[in-house]
């Protein structure tokens, strides 16, 4: 087993505060903070601090070079790669309007880039690897996210209250798709719809997209102690206008399920489905992937055209994912449709056994990982990776829990998932 260092990646919508919180840092932080890594991709390997030897000379010195001195022991016979990457996530504001691609999706653009010259990690390169990127996120604290496409029935009642003259064209493209509209018989789809609105929002120029933004924000201003999607939509377009003035973004936040999760609540977003998370800290699992199509609210390289190319522009009615707990609630999993990635967790107190590859993440308390041969300690905003020949291995989250909390969970355990489990 090896004891890991997350990799900190800072970005302007980072925290000077959450992630050195949980880490037990000093804060505020020079920089502005956002994700630290646990897992072995090549944009951010895990940095070892100990292994079975404890601290020292002799380590190697991240996770990726620990898998490939050793990919048998480290990951057995039927891994050629860690399929998942682990993350803490902390946004003190919205991230980029994005979605990810999936593995044929993927695999294309990234043999695509690679025949046109560019270099790895080049700034205008949409996929970084050839891998897709399914996603969980658990909230650690209040989360805020916008998560899929709203269903359009919805977001044609919140247009229409909202009553904005620049944004009805729009409005009524996506009525012609409900059912009972006058000429229903050759309306177009509810995907292709939202399609051809988020393309005209993303592509609008300058000064088009201020105008828009800005009538917007007239009419939701005066909107935002509104009960309901009403407020909850006008807040979102204040809110973003202060961090990204007349961003296009703006618009496409009115097609979004607004999403407010309680610290233990997750969503799950499949590839090509488009989101942005806003605000909060949390615990984010994906597959082993950093490709990211973004088309707003950033200053990062954009590609209109690629996210609509590999975009599901289905509406998604309940972003949220379930949670599957035992009956004290001392341990719990959240399941998904992928096989690249399961994810459990522990509440203090709590033990449970891995007997597989695993990234056992401490998340707000300590852990204590045990195999037959070594005992790690876990501190908060640290994590251990078991190999596939540390064989049978008890994790144990410190302290006692606390009953009155609906989520005190302080360990994460990641492992490879099993989609036919599922069905």
């Amino acid at each position: 087993m090896y004891l890991l260092k997350g990799n900190i990646h800072s970005f302007e919508w980072g925290s000077t505060e959450l992630l050195a919180g949980v880490m037990g840092r000093p804060s505020p932080t020079p920089e502005r903070e956002a994700e630290a890594w646990f897992g072995a991709h090549p944009g951010g390997p895990s940095e070892i601090l100990a292994g079975p030897s404890g601290a020292g000379s002799g380590l190697p010195h991240d996770l990726a070079e620990a898998i490939s001195q050793d990919p048998a022991g480290q990951l057995g016979p039927d891994l050629a790669e860690l399929p998942f990457l682990v993350k803490l996530l902390a946004a003190d504001k919205a991230l980029s309007i994005q979605a990810h691609p999936s593995k044929a999706q993927a695999e294309a653009g990234f043999a695509a880039e690679n025949a046109a010259g560019l270099p790895a990690g080049d700034p205008t390169r949409n996929y970084q690897d050839k891998n897709h990127k399914p996603e969980l996120l658990v909230a650690l604290t209040e989360f805020h996210a916008l998560a899929g496409f709203r269903p359009v029935a919805q977001t044609v009642e919140l247009l229409r209250e909202l009553d904005v003259p620049e944004l009805a064209p729009q409005c009524e493209a996506l009525a012609a798709t409900l059912p009972g509209t006058e000429g229903s018989a050759a309306r177009v789809t509810e995907s292709a719809a939202l399609r051809e609105v988020l393309g005209e929002w993303l592509s609008l120029s300058p000064a088009d997209a201020e105008k828009r933004v800005a009538a917007l924000l007239q009419r939701c201003e005066p909107l935002c102690g509104e009960p309901g999607v009403l407020g909850e939509a006008a807040r979102t377009v204040v809110e973003l206008q202060r961090d990204y003035p007349s961003d296009p973004g703006i618009l496409v936040a009115l097609l979004l399920n607004r999403v407010s999760l309680r610290p233990g609540e997750a969503v799950f977003l499949a590839a090509g489905q488009l989101h942005a998370y806003l605000k909060g800290m949390g615990v984010e699992v994906m597959a082993n992937s950093n490709n990211v199509l973004r088309g707003g609210l950033t200053a990062k390289h954009m590609d209109v055209a690629e996210l609509l190319n590999i975009l599901d522009a289905s509406p998604l009615a309940e972003p949220r994912c379930e949670v599957f707990a035992d009956g004290d609630r001392a341990t719990a999993e959240y399941r998904t449709p992928v096989a690249d990635f399961r994810v459990r967790t522990l509440r203090p107190g709590a033990s449970m056994v891995v007997e597989e590859p695993a990234v056992v993440l401490a998340a707000g308390g300590e852990l204590t990982v045990t195999s037959a041969t070594q005992e790690l300690p876990v501190a908060s905003g640290s994590a251990v990776w078991v190999g596939a020949a540390d064989g049978r291995v008890s994790v144990t989250a410190r302290g006692e829990g606390t009953r009155e909390s609906e989520f005190d969970a302080t360990g994460f355990i990641v492992t490879v998932g099993d989609a036919t489990a599922l069905d």
